[in-house]
């Protein structure tokens, strides 16, 4: 099972790919090298320089040592122009990186640092019209995906936002990188505690990745009252 460390760097790494210049990148992307099936974290294809770059995520040292794709001859340095490996500050060093690959080292507050460039590879094993289709065909079951979930989630489509006292937001702790539901103040409140089990980390909210999901206002709050009074 995904942890959400893993699953929260890997779409920092699309971010991260988008900055870059890419026109096309997406998570999750199926690959067959030579009868091998693999996944790439994040794939992104920048059309005009005709190049792909893949970033393979590592949250342990443990799941780095033991990935044998790094370093064989259908890895991801094999398969794109330039490959990358995304760990949390500090994990590895520059020298312990397979050779061909970067290093980009992400902090607690979602900042990427480069620690190590990567080599272009002149000859990708895997056509760059194949990698495009595949991470075409990756971003648009993620775009669908993303649509149903929206057609699931309870939203007031900003009911009582106007002149509002509250806000319901989304946030992620910066320790253990869920991601939660907080009421705050609209005004006023810089920081709440982590309701992930066994966390309790204090958030700064002026740092953390915060969603607005909804807001109330003070008309909110008159007519919960009064419905709580009728019954």
């Amino acid at each position: 099972m995904e942890s959400p460390l893993h699953e929260h760097l890997k779409k920092q790494a699309l971010y991260w790919l988008k900055d870059k210049v890419v026109d096309l990148c997406a998570s999750e992307v199926k690959l067959f090298v030579k009868r091998k099936k693999l996944k790439a974290d994040a794939l992104g294809i920048n059309i005009r320089r005709q190049e792909s770059r893949i970033i393979e995520v590592k949250v342990s040292r443990s799941d780095f040592l033991r990935d044998e794709v790094l370093r064989m001859p259908y890895g991801y340095h094999e398969i794109a122009d330039y490959a990358y490996i995304m760990t949390p500050a500090g994990l590895l060093v520059p020298d312990e990186v397979p050779p061909g690959y970067g290093l980009l080292e992400i902090d607690e507050f979602d900042n990427v640092a480069v620690r190590k460039n990567p080599v272009r590879n002149p000859n990708p094993v895997v056509d760059l019209e194949i990698l495009t289709k595949r991470t075409a065909r990756a971003a648009t079951n993620a775009v669908l995906f993303k649509e149903l979930s929206k057609e699931q989630r309870d939203v007031t489509k900003g009911a009582f936002a106007r002149n509002p006292k509250a806000h319901l937001v989304n946030a992620t702790c910066p320790l253990c990188k869920k991601r939660h539901k907080y009421l705050i103040r609209a005004e006023g409140q810089d920081t709440v505690n982590c309701k992930g089990q066994g966390c309790k980390h204090t958030i700064p909210l002026d740092k953390a990745r915060v969603h607005i999901v909804t807001s109330y206002n003070e008309r909110f709050y008159k007519d919960l009252h009064k419905i709580m009074e009728d019954e």
